[in-house]
């Protein structure tokens, strides 16, 4: 028996190019994706990366633990010089088997240099 866990991107930018192609990417690695959004004010558009529906510590699960790692380290390598990102985004985590939620890393959280 396991325990539910639900992981989940939210991808959003001004720039329709990048998210489109940052949306794609996230399918070619085999994650469910919704949009990206229609344009709203200032172009903004939003990409919504499912979470995977398994219980945690099931082969699936830790298969798509992979795939969202991944994808995390595809979102990092899209920054700028700078470390900044026209993708701004955020990898979250909740359960109702645990009555929590938590932010599990986010653009602002800049990777160390390997």
């Amino acid at each position: 028996m396991g325990h539910m866990r639900h992981d989940a991107i939210v991808v959003t930018s001004w720039n329709r190019q990048a998210i489109e192609e940052a949306a794609a990417k996230a399918r070619d690695l085999g994650l469910e994706v919704l949009g990206p959004s229609a344009e709203a004010i200032n172009g903004i558009s939003t990409i919504l990366v499912c979470p995977d529906g398994s219980k945690e510590f099931w082969p699936e699960s830790d298969d798509f633990d992979v795939k969202r790692a991944a994808y995390l380290e595809y979102l990092n390598g899209a920054r700028y010089s700078d470390n900044s990102s026209c993708l701004e985004w955020v990898a979250l985590s909740y359960s109702n088997d645990h009555d929590s939620a938590a932010i599990m890393a986010h653009t602002w959280q800049v990777p160390l240099k390997k």
